[in-house]
C-alpha cells in the first residue's frame, strides 16, 4: 500500500492537526486476510530528545480482539523540503501479550500537518496490515450540529451566511437559522433552515457557503455579489475558523438531504454548486469573461420543491477541467434558495424555504484495471471478483500493485497471500468500503513479468531525480528500484 499513502502524503495540503502532535486518523485494517471495520483514532506522534519520533496508537482493535495501545519508540526520521519520513523495523510489546516481543514495521510521512503511514505486524498467527491517514476528505461541519455567532446571527460551523460577508453584507437580513427538523436516520438532531429575505424592497436569495459571501452591488446579478474563497486571507469567522473548507480528495459526488418550499410568486428551483479548487482565489459565480485555472471539478444541480426530506446525489465533472492540471486543496459549496440571483420570492411573509442536512462527499472509484508488476490482470471486470490468474516472478507486495480508476480517484490495495491465492482488497480514498479480488498466482522467476532482464522485479522503491520517494503515478522522471539491485528510469 506504499503507493497509496505516498500519493496521499505528497498530495496533502496544510492542515492543522487537532493538537501539535495529535492526529485524527482513519484506519484500514486487514487481519489474517479479513478486513476489519473502519476505525478512527487519535494518534500521537511526538519528536523525542534523540531526534527521532515516538508513536502511540491507542486502544487498537481488529477482528474483535483489543490489542491495547501500540507504542513504537525511536522511529528513524529523514526530513526533506518539509516532508518528514518515518521508518522503523523493531520488536514491541503489546498489553494483550505481556512479555512477548512482536515484530513490526512502520513507514509513514508527515506533510504540512498531515500524517499517512503503514503499519505491518507479522507474528505467529498474526498477520496484520494497517494503513493510517489523517487526510481531510469530508466537509467540515457537514452535519450542521455545531453553530457559532456572526454579528449576532447564527451560522453553522464550517459554513457562512450573509452576516459574516464582506461589503454591504452587514446591511442585509439574515436568512439562516437552526432547525430541529431532520430526516429520518439523521446523524444528529439539527439541520440548517435557509430562507429568502427582503431588504429595502430588494429580494435576496437565502445562501449558505463553505466560503465567504461578498455583497458589492445592489443589483442581484452583479459579479460583485458572489461566494468566494481566498486561502491567503487571515480572516476568521465567529468560531475562529478560516473562510474556506480544506479538502484533499477527489470525490465522485456530493450527496445531502433537503426539502424545499417555493414562496409567493416563485416557481424556480433551489440550487447547489460545489467546486473543488487548488490554491488561489476562486469565486462563484465566475464573472463573465473570466476563467480559473485552479478549478479541479464542479458538481451542480437544481433542487425542485419537495414536501418531504429527499436525498440527492450530484456527480462531479472532472473531465471539463482536466487541462488545468490542478490538485484538490479546498471545496467551495454554495447552496441557494433560488437558481437565479434575486429571482426568488419577494414576500417577507411567504419566503422560499430550504432545509439541508448531512452533506457527504462520496468516494466511489471506478476501477478499470488492476496491474501486478505493471502487468494488467487479463479480462479484468469491476464486478468480477475471482477467477483470475497471472504469472509473476515472486509474490507481490502492496507496492507492486496499481489500481487504475477512470475517475482518477486514488484507490489503494491491501493484500493477503495464502495457498497460491493473492487477495487484493481495494479501498477508496477514505480507506473505506473495500472490494476484494482474488487472483491465482503462478510463481515463475523467469516468467512473462521478468521485465528488462531483471532477475527479481519486486519493487523496493520509486524516487524522483532528487532522491525523494514517490508514488507510482508520480509525474516527471521516476526511478524504480528492484529487489535485485537494478533500476529503471521512466519519464511520466
Amino acid at each position: 500500500m506504499k503507493k497509496l499513502f505516498t500519493l496521499i502524503a505528497l498530495a496533502c495540503l496544510t492542515l492543522t492537526a487537532a493538537a501539535e502532535d495529535i492526529y485524527r486518523c482513519g484506519l484500514a485494517v486487514i487481519a489474517n486476510g479479513n478486513p476489519s471495520d473502519y476505525q478512527q483514532i487519535d494518534l500521537s506522534c511526538t519528536p523525542n530528545d534523540k531526534g527521532k519520533y515516538d508513536i502511540l496508537l491507542p486502544d487498537f482493535t481488529f477482528e474483535g480482539l483489543n490489542i491495547g495501545d501500540i507504542v513504537i519508540n525511536d522511529i528513524d526520521t529523514v526530513e526533506d523540503e518539509g516532508t518528514i519520513q518515518l521508518t522503523t523495523e523493531q520488536d514491541i510489546e503489546v498489553a494483550v501479550f505481556p512479555g512477548v516481543k512482536i515484530p513490526i514495521s512502520f513507514e509513514g510521512y508527515i506533510v504540512d500537518g498531515e500524517l499517512t503511514a503503514q503499519l505491518k505486524i507479522n507474528a505467529e498467527g498474526m498477520n496484520v496490515n494497517v494503513v493510517i491517514s489523517s487526510r481531510s476528505t469530508q466537509i467540515y461541519g457537514s452535519d450542521f450540529e455545531n453553530w457559532h455567532k456572526a454579528n449576532n446571527a447564527d451560522e453553522p460551523n464550517g459554513w457562512h451566511a450573509i452576516k459574516s460577508g464582506t461589503g454591504l453584507a452587514s446591511l442585509a437580513t439574515n436568512g439562516v437559522s437552526i432547525s430541529d427538523d431532520v430526516p429520518e436516520g439523521s446523524k444528529g438532531t439539527k439541520s440548517v433552515r435557509i430562507q429568502s429575505t427582503v431588504t429595502m424592497g430588494i429580494s435576496a436569495n437565502g445562501t449558505i457557503t463553505t466560503g465567504r459571501m461578498a455583497v458589492g452591488a445592489m443589483e442581484a446579478n452583479s459579479s460583485k455579489n458572489c461566494t468566494f474563497i481566498d486561502p491567503t486571507s487571515t480572516d476568521v469567522d465567529g468560531n475562529g475558523d478560516p473562510f474556506f473548507n480544506s479538502m484533499v480528495g477527489r470525490p465522485s459526488a456530493i450527496g445531502f438531504w433537503y426539502k424545499f418550499k417555493n414562496g409567493e410568486g416563485n416557481t424556480k428551483p433551489a440550487m447547489v454548486r460545489a467546486s473543488i479548487v487548488d490554491d488561489g482565489y476562486y469565486q462563484d459565480p465566475i464573472p463573465e469573461g473570466t476563467s480559473y485555472d485552479n478549478l479541479v471539478a464542479v458538481a451542480e444541480q437544481t433542487l425542485d420543491a419537495t414536501e418531504s426530506w429527499t436525498y440527492v446525489t450530484v456527480p462531479f465533472d472532472y473531465a471539463n477541467y482536466a487541462d488545468n492540471g490542478a490538485d484538490s486543496k479546498s471545496i467551495l459549496v454554495t447552496i441557494n434558495t433560488c437558481c437565479e440571483p434575486g429571482g426568488g420570492s419577494k414576500s417577507s411573509d411567504n419566503p422560499d424555504v430550504l432545509f439541508v442536512d448531512d452533506v457527504d462527499l462520496i468516494y466511489d472509484p471506478d476501477i478499470l484495471d488492476i496491474l501486478i508488476f505493471d502487468e494488467p490482470i487479463e479480462d479484468f471486470e469491476y464486478d468480477k471478483y475471482e477467477g483470475y490468474e497471472i504469472t509473476v516472478p515472486s509474490v507481490p507486495t502492496d507496492d507492486d500493485i496499481e489500481v487504475v480508476c477512470s475517475n482518477e480517484q486514488i484507490a489503494g490495495p491491501l493484500t493477503y497471500y495464502e495457498n497460491g491465492i493473492l487477495n487484493i482488497f481495494v479501498y477508496n480514498e477514505e480507506l473505506q468500503n473495500p472490494v476484494k479480488y482474488s487472483v491465482k498466482l503462478n510463481i515463475d522467476p523467469t516468467g512473462i513479468n521478468a521485465i528488462e532482464g531483471t532477475g527479481n522485479n519486486t519493487v523496493v522503491g520509486r524516487y524522483n531525480i532528487n532522491g525523494q520517494r514517490v508514488g507510482k503515478t508520480a509525474k516527471g522522471m521516476v526511478i524504480t528500484r528492484y529487489a535485485d539491485g537494478t533500476a529503471k528510469k521512466t519519464l511520466r
